[in-house]
This record gives C-alpha cells, structure tokens and sequence, in this order.
C-alpha cells in the first residue's frame, strides 16, 4: 500500500472445513480474469475494489509457496485477507478500511469517501429485503449520506479535512464506533462470504437490526424519513422494539388534527414520534410508553429525543427530572398538546393541540433530555408528524371482550380520561382506582357517579 509492503501476516484464525472450501470457491471467482475481482464486487466502487486488489496481493503469508494465482495473488493471501476482514482484530480491520485507499495515512475526506462507499453497499442489498414493504423512505441522495457519514465519523474529523490519520488512529475510531463496524462488517460478510445475491438476503437480517415495517391499510407509507435515517433510529433503539415499525399516522394520510393523531396513538405501546417543520429540520422523540391523556407528567427513562436534520443526534434523560412525557386535551385548566422533557410551556419537545404549531424550548439545554432545539427556530410550524408504534403489535383480544369473560367492566376512569385528568390534578389518582362500574342500581356505582359530579366544582 503507498508503495510500502504490508507487515507479514499471522497465520488466518480457524476455519472449518465448511468455510475453507467457500473460500476457496470464492477465490475462484473473484481471481479467474483480470475484471472478475471488479465484477464480483459490484456494488463496490471501482477504485475501492482496485485498491482492495493491491492490497490483497501484498499481504504475506508463512506459506513460502512462490507460485501466484494467474492474477497475482495466492489462495492463502486470499485466505488471511478474508480471516482479517471476517474475524480480525479493530486493528487488522482498520488496515483493510486503509488499503481501500492503497496507503497507510488517509485524510478525513478519504474516511468519508470509503464510509459513502460503503454504505452504498449496505444499502443496496438491505432496500431489496421484503421488510421494507411498508414504507417508501425518502431519498436524500449525496446530501442525506453525508449527514450520516458525518454522524458516523463525528469523532474522528473533528482535527480538519486535511489532518492525516494512521492504522492507529482509524483502529480507535473504530472501536468507540459500533454503528459503523456493524455497517463494516456487514459489507465484508455482503462480499467475501456469501456465495450469491439470495445467500446475502437470507442472512443480511440477522445481521443488521432492520425492522419489519407494516404500512397503512396493506399499503405502503410515504415516509419523511430516508434509509440512513432508519438504520440510526432503530440501531438506537431497545433491541426489543428493533423488529417491528407498525404504521400509526401521518398528516399526509389523516389530515392535520390533533384529535386523529391522539385517536392512533393513545394505548398503542412505544412509539416513534417523527417531525418535519416547516424549514426541513427532521427531529422527534421514542416514547417508551403509552400515550395517555395525564394530568402530569409520566413516562419511564427509556425514552429520548433525536435529530435527523440537518444533524444527526440521540439525547437521552439526564435523570435531573422525570418530564419524560405529557398529553392532554380539552382541558380548561391544564395544557393541551402533546410534550417531551423540560417543563410546562417549556418543552424540549411540544406540538400543540391546535396541531399546527409546536416548540422546543432549551436554552442552554432541554433538562430533561439534554437536547439542545430541534427545531430550526424556537416556536415553529408543522409540515409533516409522522408516528410509528414499536415492536409486533400484541394480540390481545379487545377489553371489553376480556372484561366480559373474566366478569369485570371498564372503571369510569377508564372510559372518561378527562376525568381522570382532574382526579390526577387533585392527588386522587390512586383512590380512585378500585372504583368499578356495576349494573345501574348498584350503590356504589352511584356513590362513584356522585363523586365525579362534584369534581369541577371543586376545581
């Protein structure tokens, strides 16, 4: 590589006997003409892939043979490339990522180039997977990959453009980088391992967490979101809740109306809250619970918020509070609206019950989240809510069915959640739950019914 060897290498880790005949079968492929190791790494940029080959060819082995392949390289340098891309050390691997340039120091443009490459890769094989027929993401072309690219290397370019790093230093990248060595690995597995395109698909999802997405009505949903965007929100999400996206609503598809977006989201389980306003920043928040109208603020420390654009970032809670969610509406006394983190009329994240408009207040930061704004300015206007629910949809029969076979009914709380919202305003959250809803001319369903009616006099 840059005109100097590669250090000889150490023998290849165990294989089995599987393993070296499919590397020997791909040897055969890849080195029979002087264009085959190109074409058998399509989708792989050409410059890539030549570089790959120098680098290939200089690799030493402890098997003294001096009998090459036609095409200059031997089937045990082949061997020990494969054994470091598949099952080698960070180092090994950041020497591979180097040799995609032919050199052993490489500029920050050079990481931004091979990563783009790379996960041009990933990408091609991962958009043919049956998962992503229920969605059509968005395609934000160069600019979109290089907001991610950014994400992914944000802490190895920090120096310049024009800072050189070594081996040494792409090796530590790599090793505070899962994301990326998951995109890595992924990609060597795409190349040297599997034998053909339906070998990739069949195990290229047990290999990368990509969910399975279940649109609207049998039909696919245009989203606001593209494929970068999707790998960074479900790598980052609860390894529980990476297998499923199940489509809950859209403005595109249900309008702009507060009372539609809480009539799919109430009771659904975590989800995934994603916003576009009106300037084209993309932010959002995962809310680990269920939406439920509340008086205060509940939620768990599972959840957090995320921008997409024009940055990619994952604010998690600070444990300084417990904001972590809020919803209400048709409330006199109480914010109507949709909120996460931060405090009241202060959100780290709000939309408003008028649906149109939302804000994120954080000055310096959201104290719940950490997160600095969202948005492209302080108060601003909606273009597009999007939500997804997470993980397979539970096949729970409907309540009231259960509660006629096991004999009980809804509470009255239960079916006014408003009402519940002024017992929560009141402390009487936890009293009011063991009052149930009886025939009409039980006593103390009435004595209940009774209690409620005083209830906005007391307010």
């Amino acid at each position: 590589m840059g005109g100097s060897e590669s250090k000889e290498s150490a023998p290849p880790q165990l294989f089995t006997q599987g393993d070296v005949l499919c590397i020997h079968s791909k040897f055969d492929k890849l080195f029979k003409s002087t264009h085959s190791f190109q074409e058998g790494l399509v989708p792989l940029n050409k410059e890539l892939s030549r570089n790959l080959y120098q680098y290939i060819s200089h690799i030493q082995t402890h098997h003294h043979s001096h009998q090459k392949h036609k095409q200059g390289v031997t089937v045990q340098q082949f061997q020990v490339f494969v054994s470091h891309a598949l099952k080698g050390t960070y180092e090994e691997k950041a020497a591979i990522f180097c040799g995609m340039k032919n050199s052993t120091q490489i500029s920050a443009t050079d990481v931004s180039d091979v990563t783009i490459s790379l996960l041009e890769v990933y990408k091609h094989y991962l958009i043919q997977l049956p998962h992503w027929r229920g969605i059509h993401a968005l395609n934000t072309g160069v600019k979109g990959d290089k907001q991610f690219v950014s994400y992914l290397t944000k802490g190895l370019t920090a120096s310049g453009e024009n800072w050189n790093m070594c081996i040494s230093d792409i090796e530590t990248w790599m090793s505070k980088t899962p994301h990326f060595m998951n995109i890595f690995d992924t990609v060597c597995s795409i190349l040297f391992q599997f034998e053909n395109k339906k070998e990739i698909l069949e195990n290229i999802s047990a290999m990368v967490p990509i969910p399975v997405f279940v649109g609207h009505r049998n039909e696919a949903v245009r989203s606001v979101l593209d494929h970068n965007s999707v790998l960074f929100l479900n790598y980052n999400l609860p390894i529980m809740h990476q297998s499923h996206w199940r489509f809950l609503f859209s403005n595109s598809v249900f309008g702009d109306s507060f009372s539609q977006l809480l009539s799919q989201i109430i009771n659904k389980g975590p989800t995934l809250l994603v916003i576009r306003d009106k300037k084209g920043h993309l932010f959002g928040g995962m809310a680990a619970d269920s939406w439920e109208c509340r008086a205060k603020f509940y939620g768990s420390s599972s959840c957090f918020l995320f921008t997409l654009s024009p940055q990619y970032g994952i604010y998690t809670p600070t444990m300084y509070n417990e904001n972590f969610m809020y919803l209400n509406q048709g409330q006199a006394t109480l914010l109507n609206g949709l909120g996460m983190g931060g405090q009241m009329d202060y959100f780290g994240l709000w939309i408003d019950s008028s649906f149109n408009h939302g804000h994120s207040k954080a000055k310096p930061k959201c104290t719940t989240y950490g997160s600095p704004q969202l948005s492209a300015d302080p108060e601003f206007e909606v273009d597009v809510i999007e939500v997804w629910a997470l993980g397979p949809e539970k096949k729970n029969e409907d309540s009231d069915d259960e509660g006629e076979q096991t004999g009980t009914k809804k509470s009255i709380l239960q079916s006014d959640p408003e009402s519940k919202a002024m017992l929560e305003l009141l402390g009487k959250t936890q009293a009011s739950e063991g009052f149930r809803e009886h025939d009409e001319d039980d006593d103390q369903s009435e004595e209940m019914k009774r209690k409620m009616n005083t209830i906005p006099k007391l307010l």
